[in-house]
C-alpha cells in the first residue's frame, strides 16, 4: 500500500447497517461483489500499522489500524496514476478533519439504490459540509485531480468499485 491508495473495509454481517444496505444494493446490482462497505485513504505508515483518513460516526479523522487487523479486514485499490503530493494531502486533511459525519447518507443511499433501479437515474447530492466515507473519498479524488465519480450525485460504494474496474484495476490484499 502507498499513501493515498483507497482502502476498503469488509462490510458487516446481515443485521448491521452495512449488512442491510449492502444486501439491498446486492439485490439491484448483481455485478457488485458485496465484499466491502467502508472506505478511506491510506494516509501514513507507522510502526505496526497505518493511519487511515476516514469519515466515521464521529466525523472525519485519521485512525490507526494494526497490520493484523488490516490483513483480515481490508483490501485496497491503487486509483492514482500520479499520486498526490504531500502538500495537497495535508491541505485536504486540514480542510476535512473534524467535519461532521453525514448520518443522512443511510437514508439517501437507500433512496439512491431504489431510484437508480426503477428510474435509471442518480439523485442529486445535497451540497453540505458533512461527509460519509464514500463522499470523503470522492471529494479527495477530485481535489487530487483524479476524480472518480461526479461530485453532484449521491455516491454509493458500488460507484467507486465500478470506476476502479472500468479503469482496469483489481483490489489488492493487504501485504501484497
Amino acid at each position: 500500500m502507498k499513501r493515498a491508495d483507497i482502502i476498503e473495509f469488509k462490510r458487516g454481517k446481515f443485521f448491521s447497517v452495512s449488512g442491510v444496505l449492502g444486501n439491498l444494493l446486492k439485490l439491484f446490482d448483481r455485478q457488485w461483489d458485496g465484499w466491502g462497505w467502508h472506505v478511506g485513504f491510506v494516509w501514513e505508515k507507522v510502526a505496526g500499522g497505518w493511519f487511515i483518513l476516514e469519515a466515521t460516526n464521529t466525523g472525519v479523522t485519521r485512525n490507526y489500524y494494526h497490520n493484523g487487523y488490516l490483513k483480515k479486514n481490508a483490501r485496497y485499490w491503487e486509483w492514482f496514476i500520479d499520486y498526490p503530493e504531500q502538500e495537497a494531502m495535508d491541505k485536504f486533511a486540514h480542510e476535512t478533519i473534524g467535519k461532521k459525519y453525514d448520518v443522512a447518507i443511510y437514508f439517501w443511499t437507500a433512496v439512491a439504490i431504489i431510484a437508480r433501479h426503477y428510474f435509471n437515474r442518480p439523485i442529486p447530492k445535497l451540497l453540505d459540509k458533512r461527509f460519509s466515507c464514500w463522499e470523503l473519498v470522492a471529494e479527495g479524488c477530485a481535489d487530487f485531480d483524479q476524480p472518480i465519480v461526479s461530485k453532484y450525485d449521491v455516491i454509493i460504494l458500488n460507484d467507486l468499485i465500478k470506476a476502479f474496474k472500468k479503469a482496469g484495476l483489481s483490489p489488492k490484499a493487504f501485504g501484497d
